[in-house]
């Protein structure tokens, strides 16, 4: 059962962010289709494309896993939150800049962790499956 249940809680987090993530980029790019790109930490992160990636790295590191992991799901809101502070003050340079450019780091960094963390899984997973077949 509680095998179940976690698969359940993993596909349900897995199409949340690809809904989240599809809903997000077309809608940036209809409002803001007359702007053009910009080298900033509020346009980045505004973009949610860093944001989106570390949804796939989650996304991509909770499939091998067999339970729900609620660090990638921390990763996920304090990203999100700091992007939704960073929106909220958009129009705030002095604080958008910090939330933005927290966001961009949180981002990076677990994205970073994730795809190391992926590598050394998807080692371990292939090892065991290895010894399995022999």
């Amino acid at each position: 059962m509680n095998r179940l249940l976690g698969s359940v809680v993993v596909l349900a987090y897995v199409m949340a962010c690809f809904g989240i993530f599809a809903w997000w980029m077309p809608n940036f790019f209809a409002v803001n289709f007359d702007l053009l790109p910009q080298p900033t930490y509020r346009y980045v992160a505004a973009t949610g494309i860093p944001y989106g990636l570390l949804l796939v790295t989650v996304i991509a590191r909770q499939s091998l896993k067999g339970y729900f992991s609620p660090v990638m799901l921390f990763h996920v809101l304090f990203a999100g939150a700091l992007l939704y502070a960073g929106l909220y003050a958009f129009y705030f340079p002095l604080q958008a800049n910090f939330f933005c450019a927290t966001h961009l780091a949180v981002c990076a960094a677990s994205v970073v962790w994730n795809l190391y963390r992926h590598r050394k899984e998807l080692a371990l997973w292939e090892r065991v499956q290895a010894a399995a077949a022999a």
